[in-house]
C-alpha cells in the first residue's frame, strides 16, 4: 500500500515515498523522517545540478590537503579541479592565495541525500548514490547507526531529545553532536545549517499529518 502523505510532494517524486516505506521499517526509521531527509538535502532532487537522483551539490572549494589530494588522485571527481585560488576561500574563511579542489559541474554532495564524497568516500566512489533505492537505504542505515552510537554516548537522551539528535548527527556527525552537548550547546550549534534537525523532523510530521512522526521505532533498537 502506498504511503499516505497528508501534505504534497512534488510531482514526479512521489515514488520517492514508495522507497522510503519500503526501506525505513528495515531500520526502525520512518518513512516520513527519511522524506524529511530528503526534502532538507536536496528538495526531493530538485535542488541538484542537473536536478534528479544523479544530480550532486555543495560546490564550496575545498582546500588542498594530503589526505584529499590522495583520494582525488585514486577516484577522481568528475568535474572538480584543483586550482590556485589567489583570493583564497572566503566562506571557509580561507585567505588567499591558496591551492584547492574546485567543483565545476560536479559538487561534494552525492544525489537525494547528500552523501559527501569524502566522509562516504567508498560509498560515493561505488555510483550507488545515483540509485535511488540505494542511497535511501544507506541513509537508512546511518541514521539507525546514529542512533545506536548515541545510546551508548550519552544514555541521558531520551525520548525526542535523542530523536533530535540522531538527525542532527546526519549532518554534523555522532562526535560533534556529542561533544556539543556534553558542553551544554543547543544542537543548532553543532550542526552546520540552523534549525536543520527541527526542519526535517516538522517536514516528516506534515507529511504524516501528525505530530511525532519522525520518532523511531524502539523495537529495532
Amino acid at each position: 500500500m502506498a504511503l499516505r502523505l497528508a501534505a504534497p510532494i512534488p510531482k514526479g517524486t512521489e515514488y520517492l515515498a514508495d522507497i522510503c516505506e519500503a526501506v525505513g521499517p528495515k531500520y526502525g526509521i520512518s518513512p516520513y523522517l527519511l522524506l524529511g531527509v530528503c526534502f532538507a538535502e536536496s528538495n526531493y532532487g530538485l535542488a541538484l545540478k542537473p536536478p534528479g537522483p544523479a544530480g550532486s551539490g555543495d560546490f564550496i572549494a575545498r582546500p588542498c590537503t594530503p589526505e584529499r589530494d590522495k583520494k582525488m588522485k585514486d577516484f577522481p571527481l568528475p568535474g572538480v579541479e584543483r586550482k590556485v585560488l589567489p583570493g583564497g576561500i572566503p566562506s571557509r574563511k580561507i585567505a588567499g592565495p591558496c591551492e584547492a579542489w574546485v567543483p565545476t559541474h560536479t559538487g561534494w554532495g552525492c544525489g537525494l541525500m547528500q552523501f559527501d564524497y569524502e566522509a562516504h568516500y567508498e560509498f560515493c566512489k561505488s555510483g550507488a548514490w545515483k540509485e535511488p533505492a540505494a542511497i535511501i537505504e544507506q541513509a537508512a542505515k546511518l541514521l539507525s547507526g546514529n542512533r545506536k552510537q548515541l545510546m551508548k554516548k550519552m544514555p541521558s537522551l531520551k525520548g525526542t531529545a535523542l530523536e533530535h539528535a540522531m538527525v542532527a548527527s546526519y549532518n554534523a556527525g555522532v562526535g560533534r553532536v556529542t561533544k556539543f552537548l556534553t558542553e551544554g550547546k543547543k544542537l543548532d550549534e553543532a550542526t552546520f545549517h540552523p534549525g536543520y534537525h527541527t526542519k526535517i523532523c516538522n517536514k516528516a510530521d506534515a507529511l504524516a499529518g501528525k505530530a511525532g512522526a519522525f520518532a523511531c521505532d524502539e523495537s529495532k533498537f
